[in-house]
């Protein structure tokens, strides 16, 4: 009875040794990506989720949008959310793609618009998400900039509510995002929309400068696709599952 009492002490020891708490940078409330106020969101439940398979628990630090990549950058965390080779960090660090985005327009069906391509949103009023200008190529800013009936707001549940009211004709941000702030109004403001594909989805990775915990990382989020439990989290936040649509070597 002694020797085995002893063995276990040692055991827990030895987990205790390796487990940690990982310092992870996260930008502020984007719900249902990111909701800060209750630590909670998809990407922190599955990053979550993935570090405590892994023995590990999350700290997770809330910065000002833009900030993620300098921090990791600096050192000093161990974690860095919702990056990309778009983003001012070495892509050698980054995970394998744990969570989409996909940018769309949205209209009110009642208003029976065609809107097939950006140049289609001339005429019509829009609003769009902060930076949208800047991020959404070239050729939404050359058809946008100058007109008088385009704009963007921060707030992207103001965006939700400004569409439905019909204040505006088109709105232009994540579609997961959209759906769930409709979602959150009450039921007879949830007017039929459209959604209108006129962007690509992209991806995002963790930024993980530790090569042991990237690699760790990026078995047990194949692991979870596998399982289903990726699916499971997903279906929790009520988000489009846009991994289904990418090349099977993401899912390795």
């Amino acid at each position: 009875m002694h020797y085995i009492v002893v063995l276990l002490i040692i055991l827990f020891s030895s987990h205790a040794a390796f487990a940690k708490q990982i310092d992870v940078v996260v930008g502020w409330t984007k719900p249902p990506y990111v909701i800060s106020e209750q630590d909670s969101g998809f990407e922190l439940e599955l990053v979550r989720a993935i570090l405590l398979e892994m023995g590990h628990e999350m700290s997770p630090i809330y910065v000002p949008f833009g900030r993620t990549a300098s921090l990791v950058k600096k050192g000093g965390v161990d974690i860095g959310l919702t990056l990309n080779s778009g983003h001012d960090i070495d892509p050698a660090i980054l995970t394998d793609a744990y969570v989409y985005y996909q940018n769309v327009a949205v209209s009110r069906t009642d208003r029976n618009l065609e809107i097939n391509e950006i140049e289609d949103l001339l005429g019509h009023s829009v609003i769009a998400f902060q930076t949208a200008i800047s991020v959404l190529g070239e050729e939404f800013k050359n058809t946008l900039a100058h007109q008088k009936n385009y704009m963007e707001l921060a707030q992207q549940e103001r965006q939700v509510n400004l569409l439905l009211l019909g204040s505006v004709d088109v709105a232009v941000l994540d579609r997961n995002i959209f759906q769930y702030a409709k979602h959150q109004l009450p039921f007879e403001k949830q007017h039929d929309t459209k959604i209108h594909e006129l962007f690509p989805v992209s991806s995002y990775s963790a930024a993980i400068p530790d090569e042991q915990l990237r690699n760790e990382f990026n078995s047990v989020l194949a692991q979870f696709i596998k399982d289903g439990r990726y699916q499971s989290l997903l279906d929790e936040f009520g988000l489009f599952n846009f991994i289904e649509e990418q090349p099977a070597k993401n899912l390795n």
